[in-house]
């Protein structure tokens, strides 16, 4: 019996609601347990202030944000970590990095630019369906390394729902003229038998079943191009260190890490791109075969006939059409864009030395430059300046405006990422990383590989059920504590596990990219888990590649000695 709607809303509520006030007081019987399970006092305070964090995040009982800023409630009063410095976790350089790099995203999408890079890429690419996928998914690919993949998602499946519709649109039109003709035919003035009439009605079921089925034949193409557009957008965003917010989490996290063990792991963008930009591709290539594989066949001719081909370059065209040519603020805002990577890459491009050299070290960081890109957009002009003669009547626009700028950024995220680095950092500060990290060192007598593979499984699957940040926020720390209590260099697991912490192909709730294409009706959740499921596995098999073949020469694990592993211990030890 289906239930209805309004309530289920109730259900939903009251179920929330029961998450809301019953985890926090279940859960109160864990603190005077502490010594019992071998941790101090402050250590089981903050895991409770964890484990509710993680119910919360995973039920979504409370807004995302909301429950991002339990650390600033109970971290002070249970004695955690002092309030002034959870506080200034929230807004740590790496928070500003993220703010500004919204901002110069929020340009690109105001001025159309990615609209115009998509559609250029999709007729560059042609329309038979298996380059029709590529020229949707290359362009995701790109811009979800620079744009979030929220956004890059909603922008690809509107056109994407432009082609689906005109690919259907002949086919209803045809269907409902046959049964309008049917209904014609047999309403005349003459007398029908009943064998006569059993035999219209026959030929009528039998011929909505032909367009049935003709308007089935596309949703192998329509189910191909829509899980393409979210796993491009999946694999773009692991591919740069803004790309994603598991990406800035590792990177927070192994700066402070660094400092801690006074020792520079030395991440730049250049040096993560250099890494990820070759996995990201190789990953972006086995999506692309295995939705062909999967949906469209290797050798079976395709679905879409020489009119049909046509009607989707009806589409393209009539969308590239409408963008014209260049605007000033599209180019304008592509100046700005290139500027900004390029500044970014030529900070510290390793031996031969970059323009970050020019101040003291650590004094500038890629959101410094960020920072002044921004302040660039929201003080140039939008439209041709004209000094001589300005319009009367016309005030001055900039590209973003200060209040487009803070309605358009997603203050969500800004505070996930900010509560996750604040969560990471009771953690750490309290001794829990260290205890879990005890608990977990049986696993040391295993092969690196075997335990690096281990830590892929665990922490992909676990993103499949709760956000990416939140996997990253607490796995980083307890993987690095293991690798420092092996003696082995923290990245060789933190960097798998980040990674890994992206991969979430199976499930509509796994990542914002999932949630848009199944949102469009096209998916079934069967669909996205057949498909999801060998991709996680191939996914993971390349993460294993890149982690035992290149990565130990691009981050110079080798590098990692005796000497800062016995600090760390130090400074491990005097934590607790």
């Amino acid at each position: 019996m289906k239930i209805p709607s309004g309530k289920m809303d109730c259900l939903k509520s009251y179920k929330r609601s029961l998450i809301l006030v019953l985890t926090p007081l279940l859960l109160v019987p864990l603190l005077p347990l502490y010594k019992e399970i071998g941790l101090t006092q402050r250590a089981c305070n903050c895991l409770y202030m964890l484990l509710l964090m993680a119910v919360y995040w995973c039920t979504e009982s409370l807004p995302l944000g909301l429950t991002a800023l339990i650390p600033l409630a109970l971290a002070p009063t249970m004695g955690i970590l002092e309030a002034a410095t959870v506080s200034k976790i929230y807004f740590k350089d790496i928070i500003v990095l993220m703010f500004a790099s919204m901002i110069v995203a929020l340009a690109i999408q105001q001025s159309g630019l990615h609209r115009r890079i998509a559609l250029t890429f999709i007729k560059i690419f042609g329309i038979k369906p298996q380059f029709l996928m590529l020229g949707f998914m290359v362009p995701t690919w790109l811009l979800s390394m620079w744009i979030s993949n929220t956004a890059t998602s909603l922008m690809m499946v509107s056109i994407l729902n432009c082609v689906i519709t005109k690919l259907s649109e002949q086919e209803t039109f045809n269907l409902s003229v046959m049964q309008d003709s049917n209904q014609n035919g047999s309403s005349g003035d003459k007398p029908s038998s009943s064998v006569e009439d059993a035999d219209i009605e026959s030929s009528q079921q039998s011929q909505h079943h032909e367009k049935s089925e003709s308007l089935n034949r596309f949703e192998p193409t329509a189910k191909c191009l829509s899980l393409a557009v979210c796993y491009s957008a999946t694999c773009g965003g692991v591919a740069t260190l803004t790309g994603t917010g598991t990406n800035l989490i590792f990177y927070d996290m192994i700066t402070d890490l660094g400092e801690k063990l006074n020792y520079d792991f030395n991440i730049t963008l250049l040096r993560w791109m250099g890494f990820a930009l070759p996995l990201s591709a190789i990953l972006l290539l086995v999506c692309w075969i295995w939705l062909q594989v999967l949906f469209l066949g290797i050798r079976r001719s395709t679905d879409m006939t020489p009119e049909d081909q046509a009607k989707v370059s009806q589409v393209i065209n009539t969308e590239y059409a409408t963008l014209g040519k260049l605007s000033w603020m599209e180019g304008v805002t592509l100046g700005h864009f290139l500027v900004l990577v390029i500044l970014w890459l030529a900070r510290d491009p390793g031996k031969a030395g970059g323009w970050g050299q020019l101040f003291p070290k650590k004094f500038v960081t890629d959101g410094t430059t960020a920072v002044f890109v921004m302040f660039s957009i929201c003080l140039f002009p939008k439209y041709p300046p004209r000094l001589f003669f300005p319009k009367k009547g016309k005030p001055f626009e900039s590209l973003i405006s200060w209040k487009t700028a803070l309605s358009s950024v997603s203050w969500n995220v800004i505070l996930l990422l900010g509560g996750g680095l604040a969560l990471a950092e009771c953690v750490y500060k309290s001794g829990l990383s260290e205890a879990i990290g005890v608990s977990l060192y049986s696993i040391s007598g295993l092969p690196p590989a075997a335990i690096v593979l281990i830590i892929c499984i665990a922490t992909a699957s676990l993103t499949e059920f709760a956000g990416n940040i939140v996997i990253a926020t607490l796995m980083i720390p307890i993987v690095g504590d293991i690798a420092i209590r092996m003696s082995m260099n923290p990245l060789y697991f933190i960097i798998p596990c980040c990674i890994a912490a992206s991969f979430a192909f199976m499930l509509p709730v796994a990542t914002p990219p999932n949630a848009i294409v199944y949102s469009s009706g096209v998916l079934k959740i069967s669909d996205m888990i057949k498909a999801g499921a060998v991709l996680n596995i191939l996914s993971l098999a390349a993460v294993m590649l890149a982690t035992m073949t290149w990565a130990p020469h691009i981050f110079r694990y080798n590098n990692y000695n005796a000497s800062m592993i016995s600090l760390s211990e130090t400074v491990s030890n005097s934590t607790l």
